[in-house]
């Protein structure tokens, strides 16, 4: 019951200085459909940002449906994207890898180091026969990014991710290797979906791998929720924790609710990959007994698992910014998510 009060109370703390720091934003530039702000179009806002910015440039998206594709350039450093909530700021598009390198599919391109996306819903609506159609592809080369409180709306490929990237409090959507990418992105108290996919297709949930760009690469799921959507048929797809998309990368899910769609096999495997490193620790709920899990991945232990923590993984302490509320070890400070 100690515990469990401590836990209540920074949560709260977490929350009351979130709210504090929002109610006191003051934003360089607004973008509105109604015309009520200076831009009514995100890429007419960024095209007038700052080039090279060492400081946050706030942009307020107002509400409304932005059918556009938004890139954030490398010299965009420091973008600052807020809108009025999930479903409330959406911005669309329909790009897929029938036209475009997977990376180009994506709704939003993040490039530019510094980058944070509040408040709003990224999608692609390319849908499940698009194949690689991403809602955002972030790469800020040697940079960081990060999310509080977005969806992403996909099928394949939803996020693809490249570098350094931390997620919290976000919702994904997807079908085929939805968390996918060669960086480094953190995943912390998120709510992650199945969608229903095309016949014959078989749920991967998240497809690491590694490169020659990003350091001690790994996609890493902490305190999540991972179910489905409301009109998935489980009887009818075979869903897995994910595969190994390439040598060097590490998949890991530590202290998250699995739902019962997931196969006990856990992961699926990739032939071409030889190096794996898919691992599981302290989870719960019907999908995350470990008994019938496939031999060459892992079940780890607290110590294990400490590699993996914001601090130590992603050393987040050292640039996660302000606005977002977060925990560096295992946890601590965590709560139930539902989303």
């Amino acid at each position: 019951m100690e515990m469990e009060g401590k836990t209540i109370v920074i949560s709260t703390i977490m929350v009351m200085l979130w709210w504090s720091a929002v109610n006191c934003m003051t934003f360089d530039s607004t973008v509105a459909q109604d015309g009520s702000g200076k831009y009514k179009t995100i890429t007419e806002a960024l095209n007038a940002a700052p080039i090279n910015s060492s400081k946050q440039y706030f942009i307020h998206v107002k509400k409304g449906i932005y059918n556009e594709n938004v890139t954030i350039p490398n010299d965009k450093t420091n973008i600052a994207l807020v809108g009025d909530g999930m479903g409330i700021t959406i911005i669309t598009a329909s790009k897929s890898s029938k036209g475009f390198p997977t990376p180009n599919t994506a709704t939003l391109e993040v490039y530019g180091s510094g980058f944070i996306g509040m408040s709003m819903t990224i999608r692609n609506t390319a849908g499940a026969e698009g194949g690689q159609a991403a809602a955002l592809t972030t790469a800020p080369f040697r940079g960081f990014a990060s999310f509080y409180q977005c969806r992403f709306v996909g099928y394949q490929d939803t996020i693809f991710s490249l570098d350094t990237a931390f997620f919290r409090e976000c919702k994904i959507f997807g079908t085929v290797d939805f968390i996918t990418g060669c960086g480094r992105a953190f995943f912390q108290n998120c709510l992650v979906k199945a969608r229903q996919p095309i016949h014959g297709q078989v749920i991967r949930i998240l497809a690491p791998g590694g490169d020659n760009i990003t350091s001690n690469p790994g996609v890493i799921l902490q305190n999540c929720n991972i179910s489905h959507a409301t009109d998935f048929n489980k009887s009818d797809v075979q869903s897995f924790l994910g595969w190994p998309w390439k040598n060097g990368g590490k998949g890991v899910i530590m202290s998250s609710y699995i739902g019962d769609f997931i196969d006990p096999q856990g992961w699926t495997a990739n032939p071409e990959v030889t190096e794996i490193y898919l691992a599981e620790y302290n989870n719960r709920g019907p999908g995350s007994d470990t008994t019938h899990r496939v031999k060459w991945s892992k079940t780890i232990d607290k110590t294990e698992a400490s590699k993996f923590t914001v601090r130590n993984f992603l050393q987040g302490d050292k640039w996660i910014p302000k606005l977002i509320p977060y925990y560096l070890d295992l946890d601590v400070g965590a709560e139930e998510y539902s989303g």
